[in-house]
């Protein structure tokens, strides 16, 4: 039997309630933890431009973007430019928008020091972002 329970504003009592039955059942319960089409747009919209910027050209060529065509010039640094995607994906947690253990959806790529040579998405996350990217909307 598979049950997916979806709560929106559940009072403290209800909650504390059914997170008391969860766990007393809890080797029987599975956290979905998918980016699903609706989750991928309620990030890509809690993110700053320059990250949404990153997450919808990675979509757009296939899961990879080059830094350098991220930068405005040789010298930029994209320093800090992912660190809000991490940020809102913890602040979603909290928000209680998906469960903890959602995986990392951009990927730097390049030596591990110096500048960054470019970002990925993971392969089965790029269509769930592009829809994101292309199609952000507020039905949740």
């Amino acid at each position: 039997m598979k049950i997916t329970v979806t709560v929106e504003q559940a009072t403290p009592e209800f909650q504390d309630r059914l997170l008391a039955l969860l766990a007393e059942h809890a080797a029987h319960v599975q956290i979905d933890a998918t980016w699903t089409k609706e989750r991928a747009e309620r990030l890509y919209l809690a993110l700053p431009t320059r990250a949404r910027r990153i997450i919808k050209e990675a979509a757009a060529n296939g899961g990879y973007v080059s830094a350098n065509d991220l930068r405005d010039d040789e010298n930029s640094s994209l320093r800090g430019h992912i660190a809000p995607i991490k940020r809102a994906i913890e602040r979603g947690v909290a928000s209680g928008w998906w469960p903890a253990g959602m995986e990392t959806v951009v990927i730097p790529q390049g030596p591990g020091f110096g500048k960054v040579l470019g970002y990925q998405i993971p392969e089965h996350l790029v269509e769930v972002f592009k829809h994101a990217a292309d199609k952000p909307s507020q039905d949740w």
